[in-house]
């Protein structure tokens, strides 16, 4: 957790956590609205929406592209009232909330039977900020690694009030969190993993935004366009020869999110990051023409 922002974090805390105790269908109702206000009337990064969109999907016409940005903004809104009240949540009331749902962990588990420690690539899908209640869904008692043995990659936020702020709110509902709290940071995974390269773990890695240095640039082609996409997860597991797993997050028609769990490579040593990189997207991508309202537009992933 972060060390720094203490006061300025907990004000934020004590200001929104009214709102995390509204119930859930009043807080997506609230938050299509508020999104509809974001991308209409703030206009908020509404022209690298609409230009995003309209490159990734070449055969929609103006009218289908402004109405998947509506969609999105729709959706974006319910992501921020969602993850405020994710914040106010516990492991009760998110098995009571439907909130999303686990398919099937016999992948994960597989994995787990075979002493093996997992590398799990997703994305800006779904609502990627409640990834720490995944024991709390429906379908979570099913998991046999324990809590603290699933851990989620983030990068550090330049303003250390929001850092702490988002932090503690992505590890509220944590049923322990006096061992770990289910964060690590991006630059210090490395160092981590190594040291408990013995431990069976579950490291999951929000992997499509784009390289953060020009060392880790790799060349792909996603959603019909030549980007660049990081490789550090698929580095990891390459050199650990850990499984690499995919993790989709789709949503359904209620508005609940449903985690779906595919295999990318059981031995990733036997394959080149490129190769490795390009199954990942075409999952990603498969995902996106399916739901094209469901990712995160708003950050620039084509430059």
């Amino acid at each position: 957790m972060p060390k720094d922002g203490k006061i300025g974090s907990g004000i934020i805390y004590v200001l929104t956590r009214p709102l995390s105790w509204l119930p859930l269908k009043t807080q997506r109702a609230f938050g299509r609205w508020l999104g509809g206000v974001i991308g209409k009337v703030v206009r908020y990064r509404r022209d690298v929406v609409i230009t995003n969109i309209s490159r990734s999907f070449p055969e929609k016409k103006y009218h289908e592209v402004r109405q998947i940005c509506d969609e999105f903004y729709a959706h974006f809104g319910k992501l921020i009232m969602e993850a405020l009240w994710f914040g106010g949540s516990g492991p009760k009331r998110l098995k009571r909330s439907n909130v999303a749902e686990i398919h099937d962990w016999s992948l994960l588990n597989r994995f787990y039977d075979e002493g093996k420690s997992v590398v799990m690539l997703c994305s800006h899908t779904g609502n990627w900020e409640l990834f720490a209640g995944l024991k709390s869904y429906s379908g979570g008692d099913t998991i046999k690694i324990p809590e603290n043995d699933v851990c989620m990659l983030y990068r550090k936020m330049s303003s250390a009030v929001f850092d702490r702020f988002m932090a503690r709110n992505r590890t509220r509902p944590l049923v322990d969190k006096e061992n770990y709290d289910g964060m690590l940071e991006t630059f210090n995974s490395l160092r981590y993993m190594l040291q408990h390269r013995d431990d069976l773990k579950i490291y999951c890695m929000n992997s499509d935004q784009y390289p953060y240095s020009a060392g880790s640039k790799i060349p792909i082609r996603f959603m019909g366009q030549e980007t660049f996409a990081m490789d550090g997860g698929i580095a990891i597991a390459r050199k650990l020869n850990w499984p690499l797993v995919y993790m989709g997050i789709k949503e359904m028609e209620d508005g609940h999110y449903r985690y779906e769990f595919s295999l990318l490579a059981e031995s990733p040593k036997e394959y080149g990051s490129e190769e490795l990189l390009a199954s990942y997207y075409a999952k990603l991508e498969e995902d996106l023409r399916e739901q094209p309202w469901n990712y995160l537009w708003t950050h620039q992933r084509w430059k």
